[in-house]
Formats: structure tokens, sequence, C-alpha cells
């Protein structure tokens, strides 16, 4: 799927986003409509200054409570009681008193007390009579069965005949501190009506309002999920439908409490179903944050990063998954959940990199816009519960992810749609835009075709001339047996040869290679041809040596081809014969292999190299590099073969990547050595054909053989 350009991003974005806080809006106001109904409040007995706390034993009874020795708390507020000295978060047992009076506007009726919030898990007992309890205490922090009491309002029913309505009552709380315990200000005595619809509020607001980002998760989950399924190859979409379904499972935990198979309601224990919710499913939701930012801005993971990051997982579910108890969970969770944000911060950190590279800078500006509502609230949050220790408020971070993802889902819904009307379009113009990409195809191939037709005809006409420069003698000569193969790679050559000679007296021959392939290569060989055969016939008559007839012809190449880069390697002979038969060759190589002589006298075969201490190098025809080309001879008796060609030969590679050689030759000349000149040729092609099998030749074959009868 294609991303938006730099403005179409800009455009559309600030669309998005007006119409996602149009949709946050519409459901605030909503909310707010309804939390806002005027009722009527009664009178109210507040106690938060009356709150004294004494610490105690598991074993400590209500009675026994009455007797312990109370101290004044100071301050309600977050975290109240867990920095009470003595009593931490280790989960000791505090007992809370609270001793009060009727006022007459509360007497001789049904009353409740409401506490806004408190932590971990308590029962109350109203002169000495059991009343309630929120979350479940039992046997203490170890025991795995203790359930928090959420984030919902405590509200207690007083009847009329366990109050005193003259004298004075006492309340006693036991409160298991476990983490985080406190007690928030707000606790009053009121009428029941007043303090059912004020629990009933505050209770949406902190815990079941996250039920209606529940039913929005879920329709994402669907929508990304079959857009996975329809574009496999995009993991952009998987990861935004796995971060839905986790996130829904996440919020469910805040308000676990309520649901009707968690804890004490039967089902799944409360202590599993927080490791699943609160555990398991915040460290999937920040594993899941860092891929996607990582994937969108198309940053690819090493392995060792994968590997750090899975192991990282999997350490820290294991670690929870494993907590015996809820006690031990916490004290695992405060570690992990700090070390996991770093990721979650070097994540986000790679997009404020990737706003100043012009590559990723336009997804990096979507993801920003996408996680500002979320990061800024994510800041809210800590401020309001660090600073100012306020844990009534609702958790703002939710509601912030919810704006992101609602974000994430109207841009990629943006995205699809465009697909949809560009599919939609396709079906319905299909058959015209095939037609007219038919037919500018065949107005293409065929003017194809033209010029191939053309192009083929040229080049056989290059072949055909070429033909007539290079091709064996029609003659025999005196004291030779001679055979040549000249197979070009494609239909021309870059390979040149050529025999000199007066009547039946052979007196030299040359074979040369030119640089590179097709019709350029085969050009310079023609050439090159015309300049080789004037050096060659002029340097007889002044009885030169080989050496200067390739620096002659080095000099006159590159004044002749000019710019062009190609260039020639080659090897030159001259053949003198004796009056016994045998045959003097000089020789001179400018960069060429060198030729294989088999001697009938040793039936061996060697390679006619410059003798130790005379340097023969460089190619010929290239400008402004030092060449240096030695001449030398060697005899020929009746018997012996020589074989020049180029490397085209020798480098012809088998499908294992392995070389034809001069090895192979070598043999074939031992084998064959009594047979004529082209019977050791066509032994010769024949191994060759053999070595590389399936595998299509890649260079230019010439192949001159000379055997002294």
């Amino acid at each position: 799927m294609t991303y938006l350009s730099l403005s179409g991003l800009t455009r559309q974005s600030i669309y998005m986003i007006r119409r996602s806080f149009f949709l946050i809006l519409l459901i605030f106001f909503s909310l707010l409509a309804t939390a806002c109904t005027k009722r009527v409040i009664g009178p109210r007995l507040y106690l938060d200054n009356d709150f004294y706390w004494a610490i105690g034993q598991k074993e400590t009874t209500v009675d026994d409570a009455l007797d312990l020795d109370y101290q004044h708390l100071e301050k309600l507020e977050y975290k109240n009681i867990r920095y009470i000295p003595g009593v931490g978060n280790e989960g000791k047992f505090v007992w809370l008193k609270i001793n009060f009076t009727l006022p007459d506007e509360l007497k001789g009726d049904d009353l409740s007390m409401l506490i806004p919030y408190l932590h971990f898990a308590e029962e109350l007992y109203l002169n000495g009579e059991y009343i309630d309890d929120y979350g479940v205490i039992g046997e203490g922090a170890e025991d795995p069965d203790v359930q928090e009491a959420g984030l919902i309002a405590h509200l207690f029913d007083f009847p009329e005949n366990f109050l005193n309505q003259e004298g004075e009552n006492t309340i006693l709380i036991r409160l298991l501190a476990l983490g985080n315990s406190c007690i928030t200000p707000g606790v009053y005595i009121g009428l029941r009506d007043d303090c059912w619809a004020t629990s009933d509020i505050m209770t949406f607001w902190r815990s079941r309002i996250y039920i209606f980002l529940e039913g929005f998760m879920l329709c994402v989950f669907i929508f990304f999920l079959m857009i996975f399924i329809a574009y496999r190859k995009d993991r952009i979409y998987f990861y935004l439908s796995f971060l839905s379904l986790i996130s829904m499972f996440f919020f469910s935990g805040f308000f676990g409490g309520d649901l009707p198979w968690v804890g004490f309601h039967g089902g799944f224990s409360y202590l599993f179903y927080y490791k699943f919710t609160k555990c398991f499913c915040f460290f999937a939701l920040e594993y899941t944050f860092s891929l996607f930012i990582f994937d969108f801005l198309q940053m690819k993971h090493t392995i060792a990063e994968r590997l750090i990051r899975c192991t990282w997982l999997a350490i820290t579910l294991t670690a929870c998954l494993a907590a015996p108890n809820y006690y031990t969970l916490i004290k695992i969770s405060h570690l992990v959940i700090w070390i996991s944000a770093v990721d979650v911060t070097i994540a986000i950190g790679m997009i404020g990199i990737n706003l100043f590279r012009g590559q990723r800078r336009e997804r990096a500006i979507m993801l920003l816009i996408a996680l500002a509502p979320f990061l800024l609230c994510v800041n809210a949050d800590f401020v309001i519960k660090t600073f100012f220790n306020n844990i009534t408020i609702p958790y703002l971070s939710m509601f912030g992810w919810e704006i992101s993802i609602i974000i994430c889902f109207l841009y990629f819904s943006t995205q699809y749609n465009r697909v949809a009307i560009r599919l939609e379009y396709l079906n319905k113009n299909l058959k015209d835009e095939v037609n007219e990409q038919t037919r500018k195809l065949r107005d293409v191939n065929k003017k194809l075709e033209t010029e191939r037709d053309i192009a083929n005809k040229d080049m056989h006409m290059a072949a055909l001339v070429q033909q007539k420069f290079f091709h064996a003698p029609d003659q025999k000569f005196k004291a030779w047996d001679y055979a040549v193969c000249y197979e070009p790679f494609s239909e021309v050559s870059g390979d040149l040869f050529n025999f000199y000679y007066d009547e039946s007296n052979l007196q030299g021959v040359s074979i040369f290679d030119a640089s590179g392939h097709g019709v350029a290569a085969s050009l310079i060989t023609m050439l090159s041809e015309n300049v080789i055969r004037n050096v060659y016939e002029e340097s007889k008559k002044k009885q030169k040596p080989l050496s200067e007839v390739l620096s002659d012809l080095n000099k006159g190449l590159i004044e002749a081809k000019g710019d062009v880069d190609n260039f020639l390697t080659g090897v030159l002979l001259n053949l003198k014969d004796k009056k016994n038969g045998d045959c003097t060759v000089e020789i001179a190589d400018a960069g060429h292999p060198y030729p294989l002589l088999y001697q009938s006298e040793t039936k061996q075969v060697i390679e006619i190299q410059p003798p130790i201490g005379l340097e023969s190098y460089g190619p010929i025809g290239v400008a402004g590099i030092d060449t240096r080309y030695t001449d030398f001879s060697f005899e020929m008796k009746k018997g012996d073969i020589l074989v020049l060609f180029t490397d085209g030969l020798t480098e012809q590679m088998n499908e294992n990547r392995e070389e034809f050689g001069k090895e192979n030759i070598g043999k074939i000349l031992t084998e064959y050595s009594r047979k004529n000149a082209d019977v050791i040729l066509q032994n010769i092609l024949a191994s060759l054909d053999q070595h590389t099998g399936q595998e299509m030749r890649t260079d230019d074959v010439t192949v001159i053989i000379l055997k002294r009868k």
C-alpha cells in the first residue's frame, strides 16, 4: 500500500485529527451530560479528619483492635498508608478507626458510608458488627487468593438499628496494606440515595468507563485483521490488529472485579487474570508497539536486536506468570516495567531522529501526530499521580491511547478506502485499460521486431564480412599439417587470426583477442587486421624482430582506434625451415595465453614462455601504460604439435565453476599425438563440450593446431 506525499499527509492528517476530536468530544459531552444531571444532595457527615491508625497482626480480631494504640492519620491522599512508619508495601495488616456521633439531620434513617478510594483490600465493622468488604484479604500478602478492590468507590450500608442514634459510633476497618496502600479524601456518611448515586458516578468514571473502549477496540481489531488477511505482506496491519486486541484485554483489568468469571465470582482466579491483563498484555503491548514503530518507519531489525527483544519479552512474561502470589508479582512488575520503558523510549526516540531524515520524514510525522495524544496523556498521568498524589482521576493514558488508535484507524481506513476506490475503478474500466495497454504493447512489439530484424541483418552482414577477413587458408603448406577452429560467442567474434605465407611456404601465424564481445569487439578486430597486416609486412622487409613488430603494432592501433576503449592481446610467430627438416619458431607475446607445445621425442607437453630474466608484459592498443614485448625462439621437430588459442577455450567453466584449463589440452595432445591436426582439434572441442555440459559459453573460442610433418 502506498503512503501519502508530505503535503497530502499533512492535509489528510489535519482532517483526520478534526474528525477524531469531533468524535471524542461528542462522546465526552454525551457522558458529561449524563454525569451532570441535577440531583438532590442530602446532608453529609465528612470524616476526613477523624481517621486513626494502628498496626495489627493477621490474628487480630475486631475486639482486639479496640485496644490497639492508635495514632491520628494526618492526611488522606494517594500512598499515605504505605508511607506510615512500619507499614511499607509488603502487606501489613493496618486497622483504621473512626469515632463519630450522628448529627440530627441523619438520625432515624438507614445511612451509607462512601470512601472514594481505598487500597488494597479491606473489611469494615460498625460498632463491632461486620458490614461489608472490598477485595479479598485472605491470609495475607503471600496468599494467592488475595484480590485488590480495584478503582471503584467503596460503599458501605449502615442499617438504622446498627447505629447509635444518640451516643458515639465506632468504625473499624481492617486493611491489607499491600502495594501503594492508601485512603483518599472525601469520605463521608450520608443518606443512602445520595451515597449510592455518588458511588455510581465515581465508579463509572474510574472503572466502568473503560468498557466503552472495549467495543471500539474490538471493531478496530476486526478491521485491521481483515486488512491484514487481504494484504499479508504488510505486517503493519497485523501489529495494529494485535495492539487493539491486547489493549482490549488490558483495559478489562480496570474493571476485572465486576466480571462474573473473575476472582471470588468464580472462574479464573484474580491473580491469574491480573497476570494476564496487567502484566502479559502490558509487556506484549510494549513489544508490539516497538515493532510497529520500527516497521512503520521501515527500519530493519538486526538479528541481535530481535534476539534481545524476544529474550527480554520471554524473561518478563515468564517471571510475571511464574509469580506465586500477588505480593511477589508486585515486586517483579515494578522492576521490569521501568526496564521495558527503556525499549519504548528508544522506539519513540527513533521517531524524533527520523523527523530530520528525508527518506522517512513523512512516516515519522504521521507517527508523531498519531502518538501525540498518548504521549501527552502519559506525562499528565505521571504528574497527577506522582506530584499531586491523586488516584481518583481516571487514567488519562488510556484515553490518549484510544485517541492514538483512532487516528491510526482513520489514517489506514482512508488508505484502504483509496485502494478500494482504485480497485472499483479498475473493475469498471479494466477492459478498456487492458485493450489500450494491449494496443500499446502490440505497437511496441512491432517496433521492436522491426528494429530486431534490422539488427539481425546488420549482424549477419558483419559476420559475413568478418568471415571474409578471418578464415583458414584454402591450401596445404610444406612440412605442416594444420587445423583451425573459429567459433564466435555471438554471431560476430572478438578474436582474429591470420596465416602469412608465400605460395606453399608458411612463414608466420598470428592470433589476437579483442576485449569485450559482440559488435564493438568485432569492429576492433577488422580495424586491427588491416593495421596488423601492414605492420607485419613492413617488418618482414626490414628484418625487424617480433618484439619491435608488436611495439609498432601498439602505436599503430592506438592511433587508428582513437578514444575507443577496446584493446588486444595476442601472439606473433615467424617460422623458418632448417635444412634438416626442423623449424625454428620465433615468438613474441602481448599479454596473451602462452601456446602449448607437444614434443614428440620426450612425449611431454610444455608451455612456451619467455626465458627467465626476459620480461614481457602489456596488451596492445592502450595509451598511457608501460609495455614491454620480448621475442625468443624454440625448435619444432617432426611430430611436434603447437597449439595456439584464446582464453575463451581455457577459461570456459562447467556447472561447478571449474575452468577447462590447459591440462585437458595437454592430455589430448599426448593421447592423439599420432593423429592429424584436424582429429586433434575435434577431440579438444569435444572435450570442451563435455566439460561445459549444459552451461552456455561466455566467450569466443579460437584454436590453431600446427603439427610439424
